[in-house]
């Protein structure tokens, strides 16, 4: 990224009207694709960044206070798993190393509007482009879903309706999943929690080794996950 286009994109995030939604971003699009220290070791970085003022920060893995507190054990993060949390955070795209010195390491965050493909495009509600539109936040388009999945938990086929249905990331997001129609689907609040983080095809064999699937719904749920990924079951919107 040339140092003109972050400089324009600086200004534009610490614009006052811009600032709140930039943090804003970090919660709703950042935040959900990150761990826990990953989230603490962002935030240490932004406090000595945007929030006074400035581009790059000098930060030292050693004294970083990265404000987890202390474990009950009462120590506080290692510097291992500080410099490892930094990696992470580089291989994710939301922090630059600039340079390395024995001040420390120089570090630029990248903000959720600088990563391709974070935050979603604004939508027109009037006549959306169906490829662009966010089918999880704020359960807009929730009824659209449940006609899709005929009133059914997407991988049980239990019935659901808006007030109890779940919307679920066929592919997670901490896996890199969107919230694209191809990965949003109704699903029933067990499948929901029950499938966590899990690979979408191995939760299938999953229900069909618990009994809840037989082996044709197994084959058959299969099948509708491999069509949904391929675009092929579109919602009415």
């Amino acid at each position: 990224m040339s140092s003109n286009i972050l400089l324009d994109a600086y200004k534009e995030m610490t614009n006052k009207d811009n600032l709140v939604q930039t943090l804003i971003d970090i919660q709703d699009h950042l935040v959900p694709i990150l761990d826990t220290y990953e989230q603490a070791l962002y935030h240490h970085i932004l406090r000595h960044t945007l929030l006074v003022g400035k581009r790059n920060a000098i930060i030292s893995v050693k004294t970083a206070n990265i404000g987890l507190g202390k474990s009950k054990a009462g120590s506080l993060p290692s510097e291992t798993q500080k410099a490892k949390k930094l990696r992470t955070l580089v291989e994710k795209g939301c922090v630059e190393i600039v340079e390395r010195s024995h001040k420390g390491t120089e570090v630029r965050p990248i903000y959720p509007k600088e990563i391709p493909g974070l935050v979603p495009k604004a939508v027109d509600i009037e006549n959306p482009n169906i490829e662009e539109v966010d089918f999880f936040e704020a359960r807009i388009y929730v009824d659209a879903l449940l006609e899709r999945e005929g009133g059914k938990c997407f991988y049980t086929l239990q019935k659901i309706n808006r007030e109890n249905c779940v919307l679920d990331h066929v592919v997670p997001q901490s896996k890199g999943g969107d919230n694209s129609y191809r990965n949003i689907v109704a699903s029933s609040f067990d499948s929901n929690s029950n499938k966590g983080d899990k690979n979408a095809d191995d939760f299938a064999r999953e229900l069909y080794r618990s009994g809840i699937l037989n082996l044709t719904e197994m084959q058959e749920l299969l099948k509708r996950i491999e069509e949904l990924q391929e675009g092929k079951l579109v919602p009415q919107i």
